[in-house]
């Protein structure tokens, strides 16, 4: 990863931020910071992302330095990053976002931040409002004063279609927003902010993704957490008794790899993209839970008994929502490359790898 060092409190250069050129092997830049102390390094594209020390942003950096290799710098942040390569940035600090984005001066930033799951957002509604809608807001204001050449990403959710999705057999980027809870609300409105920015001058696109999972996903999720308890009755450390909650449910699954795919692509072709675009990732295909379930249960060959878990049940569960894929397909020609069975496989993989160590 190429990043500009960042000075310690006590003004030093903090050497891990300043990585070393591949080719010379020399510190890409110098000792004060101020300019490039290697030209094998040139880039054509920054790319910062926020909120990217998690699932999704791990999976999303690895295809950036994969797609444009030494032509783009990535600047992954984290609020409370685990990883040291990542630049601790909370979006909630207007002045420390603004300061980042000026040293860095990013042609794309990819805003991934927010609550995980719609269970976390009902626990604290406040955190919810503050990470969904009012701090992406002021995201906006501040990329459209200070790099008002630069684009936003702002990734928001499917979910946000909410009852609307139950008239359509595909959820299309006109159907009308109904959130159903705090998390989709609260991402609505976001979105919607967004889009008034966006009509002010605002670079910026809107992406609705909906489910996706695979590798490194963690049990707060439906399919690692079917994956999870699969791999821990095959290792022997769990009795065969499947927890779950609503099976009936049918939702539009995609692999985080086509998901940031898609994000990847549309960096590349930012050229030719309409500020204020709505864009669903989406798979076009509805999978019940009960499904997605008896697929793991068959990858994993060990016979199981599946009990329902109250404690897993969301009252706000929507039967049904299943995305269409047509604007994106236009606008970039993406579409899913990995099977759902494909996916499984790999998330499954990845438990049965993990029980396996831990044994």
């Amino acid at each position: 990863m190429l990043r500009k060092p960042r000075p310690n409190s006590a003004g030093k250069q903090n050497a891990r931020w300043n990585s070393l050129c591949r080719k010379c092997l020399k510190p890409i830049w110098n000792a004060s910071n101020s300019a490039r102390n290697c030209k094998h390094m040139s880039t054509d594209r920054c790319v910062l992302i926020l909120g990217g020390g998690g699932f999704v942003g791990t999976h999303l950096q690895k295809a950036l330095l994969d797609r444009f290799g030494a032509s783009v710098r990535v600047v992954n942040t984290s609020r409370k990053p685990q990883d040291p390569a990542l630049l601790p940035l909370d979006i909630t600090d207007t002045e420390a976002v603004r300061a980042v984005i000026l040293r860095e001066k990013p042609t794309h930033v990819i805003n991934l931040v927010g609550i995980a799951s719609p269970v976390a957002a009902r626990r604290d509604p406040a955190l919810a409002w503050e990470l969904h809608a009012l701090a992406p807001e002021r995201l906006g204001q501040v990329i459209r004063e200070e790099m008002p050449g630069s684009w936003l990403f702002h990734v928001s959710s499917g979910l946000i279609y909410g009852k609307a999705a139950l008239e359509v057999d595909l959820v299309d980027e006109k159907t009308r927003l109904e959130p159903m809870d705090t998390y989709s609300m609260t991402k609505a409105a976001g979105d919607m902010a967004l889009g008034v920015l966006a009509g002010e001058g605002l670079k910026c696109i809107r992406l609705r993704p909906f489910n996706h999972t695979g590798p490194g996903q963690t049990e707060d999720f439906v399919v690692p957490a079917f994956a999870a308890q699969l791999a821990r009755i095959s290792a022997g450390l769990q009795e065969p008794v499947l927890r779950v909650g609503n099976l009936s449910a049918i939702r539009d699954f995609l692999d985080v790899r086509d998901v940031v795919a898609a994000y990847t692509t549309l960096v590349e072709r930012s050229d030719h993209l309409e500020t204020g675009a709505i864009y669903n990732i989406a798979s076009g295909h509805g999978h019940s839970m009960r499904d997605i379930l008896d697929k793991l249960i068959a990858l994993a060959g060990v016979p199981v008994r599946v009990e329902l878990d109250p404690d897993r049940q969301r009252p706000s569960d929507l039967p049904r929502i299943v995305g269409s894929t047509t604007a994106l397909a236009q606008a970039i020609a993406w579409v899913p490359t990995r099977t759902i069975q494909e996916t499984l496989a790999d998330v499954l993989g990845s438990w049965l790898k993990s029980e396996e160590s831990n044994r």
